[in-house]
């Protein structure tokens, strides 16, 4: 199999599972809150992923190298990125938040093109767009909520800041593993968030940590959450960045409307229509047409 083809079967397995990483952070946080989900969340994350150093499962080498960069990645990805997307998200309606994240991938096309010279072809852009229509389709589907200015800020904030996590993924891997990178930031993540927790509850932090630890949904969502969003799921991404141009690792998270739909339809009873349908096809027709009419100076 050729590295593009890995990148892109890794891409595709890391939106699939952060399309679920959705249903997760809602089964928890109808237990805690929000701050001590993330802390609980990057816990686990860590605990996984020193597991793998120690089981020698893979290989972290981080001696003689400049952390700098990693540590960027980790401050924009999940630090900034989980702040500002969970005020977008408190403060905006979900077809907006929908609609706002489907053009995260004309923000990465346009800071690649610049600050890489990995410019996307007129077939690609074309694919983008026919991608994006289809989320936005999704979208329009969905009700409630208001919209506020601070909202609509932090939501733009937060995709700008996950477009330029994407091309530091990609301009660092050439230093750094997958793993590495993936280490790093999630030690960021969890120092963090974990101080910001005590932060907000002090003395009441432990308690409602331990406390949420006694519901079986609870350790479900950050199992889910932990060892497989941001172990699995970044590690993937993190190695399909490394292989492809950030236009075709990233178109893929379109995938995660499709997976967080379909996982609605299925697990909690939402209603299919056939805007979904429709909608569906232009989000992979978008992300198929991206990856097939690569320039051929891409091929191996």
């Amino acid at each position: 199999m050729k590295n593009e083809q890995k990148g892109m079967l890794a891409a595709s397995v890391a939106y699939i599972i952060f399309g679920f990483s959705y249903l997760f952070s809602k089964m928890a946080l109808e237990v805690t809150e929000p701050m001590i989900l993330l802390a609980s969340r990057f816990t686990v994350t860590l605990l996984v992923l020193n597991l793998l150093v120690v089981t020698r499962v893979l290989k972290l080498n981080l001696k003689g190298k400049s952390l700098a960069g990693p540590i960027l990645i980790g401050i924009l990805q999940p630090v900034l990125y989980f702040i500002f997307e969970n005020y977008g998200l408190k403060y905006t309606t979900t077809s907006f938040t929908g609609m706002i994240s489907s053009i995260s991938p004309i923000f990465t096309a346009v800071l690649g093109a610049v600050m890489l010279k990995e410019r996307p072809n007129v077939k690609q852009w074309i694919g983008i767009v026919v991608s994006i229509a289809g989320v936005m389709m999704v979208s329009l589907g969905s009700t409630g909520g208001q919209n506020t200015p601070i909202g609509c800020i932090c939501l733009l904030l937060a995709y700008f800041l996950g477009s330029f996590y994407s091309l530091m993924v990609r301009k660092f891997s050439r230093n750094f593993s997958a793993f590495e990178l993936t280490y790093v930031m999630f030690t960021v993540g969890f120092v963090f968030f974990t101080i910001l927790a005590f932060v907000q509850y002090g003395g009441g932090t432990l308690p409602m940590f331990t406390e949420a630890l006694t519901h079986g949904k609870f350790l479900i969502a950050i199992l889910y959450l932990g060892a497989g969003a941001s172990v699995g799921g970044y590690m993937l991404a993190n190695y399909s960045l490394a292989k492809l141009p950030v236009a075709r690792s990233t178109i893929f998270g379109n995938l995660s409307t499709v997976v967080s739909v379909l996982a609605g339809v299925v697990i909690m009873g939402d209603e299919f229509s056939w805007i979904s349908a429709v909608a569906f096809v232009l989000i992979m027709t978008g992300i198929w047409a991206v990856n097939r009419f690569r320039d051929e100076s891409e091929a191996e």
